[in-house]
């Protein structure tokens, strides 16, 4: 049965460590690094306020805590020489337009872990996931990811080919297509070569629906010992639910928490729309 496709809650996890991007994370979480003039993590927001999502529950480090709410405070108002900027207009816009919860990151470690503690501010409905790092220049993906659910009530995963030789950094999924629809066969976490022929990875935006949340809450820890979103995923598939993927038509998707990653993002934000 088809759920209901008003989505009106994204989750971002911002609580990661960057280690790949000391020191520069260790006085600023990679989600506020700069792409163009704004923190990375309000090109997501600008992203989910296009499809008509305005409550976002942020799930942020201890220590980043202060820092990521007084970006996110109307009360902290721009200076008045750039205050009729247009680009800061647009932000100050978004201030007013957008909910705000900030939820302290707490237990296991993990992706997984942000949105089990989110899940009783998502409740039985279906919500945005976004890792907080993960930015797409050329695409609104939670568009795609939304247009998919409202034809399947499935949970969608967006996607995107990669190099071959990073296949194994990745979790690659392995898709059948049905009514020109991608429905996810098999999720691979970071696979040996060997194991399968497929290079398109899922990154960190998701459409998730309620029973991924209620499988995270009683989910154990797995590789690492951290609880993993995929794991979610797999148990779903296992089961014999349906999971379809949203590769990336005319988008490109950049994680700002790898160098090389963030250099060629910082490059896109320069031709993004404003």
């Amino acid at each position: 049965m088809k759920m209901s496709s008003n989505v009106t809650t994204a989750v971002i996890a911002a609580a990661g460590s960057a280690t790949r991007m000391w020191p520069a994370s260790k006085a600023v979480p990679k989600e506020l690094f700069p792409l163009g003039r704004v923190p990375a993590i309000v090109h997501l927001v600008w992203e989910f306020l296009e499809v008509g999502v305005r409550r976002i529950v942020i799930v942020v480090a201890d220590e980043s805590s202060g820092l990521m709410r007084d970006l996110f405070d109307p009360s902290i108002h721009a200076p008045t020489r750039v205050a009729g900027d247009p680009l800061v207009q647009r932000f100050l816009q978004t201030l007013a337009e957008a909910e705000f919860v900030f939820l302290n990151q707490s237990g296991n470690y993990g992706n997984g872990v942000p949105l089990r503690l989110a899940a009783d501010e998502v409740g039985q409905a279906p919500c945005i996931y976004a890792f907080g790092d993960d930015i797409v220049f050329g695409e609104n993906v939670s568009r795609g990811l939304l247009n998919i659910f409202e034809l399947t009530g499935c949970p969608v995963l967006a996607a995107q080919p990669v190099e071959a030789g990073r296949k194994s950094q990745f979790g690659i999924i392995e898709c059948q297509e049905v009514d020109g629809i991608q429905y996810v066969t098999r999720l691979i976490e970071k696979p040996s070569p060997e194991e399968t022929i497929s290079t398109l990875a899922a990154f960190g935006r998701y459409l998730v629906t309620p029973d991924l949340i209620d499988n995270l809450r009683s989910a154990l820890p797995g590789r690492d010992g951290e609880v993993w979103f995929v794991d979610s995923v797999i148990q779903r598939i296992r089961n014999g639910g349906r999971v379809c993927a949203f590769p990336l038509r005319t988008g490109k998707w950049y994680t700002v928490g790898d160098p090389t990653s963030y250099a060629q993002a910082v490059a896109a934000a320069q031709d993004a729309p404003a």
